[in-house]
């Protein structure tokens, strides 16, 4: 052990230099291996606010600030954004109204943006300006803005209230593009009403009803007067209670379309209007008197008709004369004993 050096681990002068050396290599061994998960990393927590900040929505929140809107959905046709709702169901409505979004594209052509905000049935909105005191916001449309409000108090009619107010908001920015300040009134009433058939898949039941009343809105054949499908214009904000907003009067717009076109929608003028009515009305009545393949076989049908009720009244006639024959032939016997008796 004499003139041996005595060396605690870690503290003789030999080793104690060798240690930065392999600290360091160590060091850049360890930061080697794990560079790219460390990258990975960063580039998540860079990327981390980006998705939060989308969270809010500048649109619905410019008519109702003190409500936390986010954004539920956003194609290049319409953004979504709810409030009040759970996140499953807000993404329901967000995809249902897309492709309201995209039916409107296809037939009125490219179009800015729509704005889509969607509340829940406990969220009142403050309806300062818009409605009178102590009634609720049940959808509104700020056209100027092209955002549509829509509460799902009854969420039933989601489907009748978003596709109204999608396509009012896009006839206003039609109107702006062919030079009208507003779209005309009732007409834009009436478009918006079609979209809401569709969407509830009720065009045939509209057309069914109009067909219906269509013979006895012009019993004589001389043809009915037409509206005057111009006589306003669009309001830049118009609220509306969804339960009452259905029509089947919006089975003209169906006709207009299948017969000149969607691009008809972008030409609303009232001769041309007033015309499309009359030929309308025209081919309601036709169909209501001879049916779809323009022959007698409704008469047939009207003769089984009759005849059934005809024969149901005799056999109850017949029936209540039987009983009333049976009372008289019972009271007559009464009487007959009752004077035998007495004798």
């Amino acid at each position: 052990m004499d003139g041996a050096d005595v060396v605690a681990p870690g503290r003789s002068k030999e080793s104690t230099p060798a240690l930065p050396e392999a600290t360091a290599a160590g060091y850049d061994g360890w930061m080697a291996r794990r560079m790219p998960i460390l990258l990975v990393l960063a580039a998540v927590l860079l990327v981390m606010p980006f998705g939060s900040a989308s969270a809010a929505d500048p649109w619905c929140d410019a008519h109702f600030p003190d409500r936390a809107w986010e954004t539920a959905g956003e194609t290049e046709f319409l953004t979504v954004a709810t409030t009040g709702l759970a996140e499953g169901q807000a993404l329901r409505f967000a995809d249902e109204a897309a492709g309201t979004a995209r039916a409107l594209q296809d037939d009125l052509g490219p179009l800015p943006q729509l704005h889509l905000c969607v509340y829940g049935g406990d969220v009142r909105l403050d309806p300062a300006g818009i409605l009178p005191e102590g009634q609720r916001v049940h959808s509104v449309v700020f056209n100027e803005d092209a955002t549509v409000y829509i509460g799902v108090l009854e969420a039933s009619f989601f489907d009748e209230a978003h596709a109204f107010g999608l396509a009012y908001a896009a006839l206003w920015l039609v109107a702006g593009e062919v030079g009208l300040d507003g779209y005309p009134e009732p007409l834009a009433t009436t478009i918006g009403q079609w979209y809401l058939s569709r969407a509830a898949g009720k065009t045939e039941l509209h057309h069914s009803q109009m067909r219906s009343g269509a013979f006895f809105a012009d019993p004589s054949g001389r043809g009915v007067a037409t509206t005057d499908w111009t006589s306003e214009a669009q309001p830049p904000v118009y609220p509306w209670n969804p339960q009452f907003q259905e029509s089947p009067v919006a089975d003209l717009i169906d006709y207009a379309v299948a017969t000149a076109g969607p691009d008809v929608l972008r030409n609303p003028t009232n001769a041309r209007w007033q015309a499309l009515e009359q030929s309308w009305q025209d081919a309601l009545r036709e169909e209501a008197l001879q049916g779809t393949s323009s022959g007698n076989d409704w008469l047939i049908g009207l003769a089984i008709v009759i005849g059934m009720v005809g024969l149901a009244g005799l056999l109850a006639w017949l029936t209540r004369r039987s009983k009333r024959r049976f009372k008289d032939e019972a009271r007559l016997r009464g009487t007959t004993l009752e004077g035998a008796g007495k004798r």
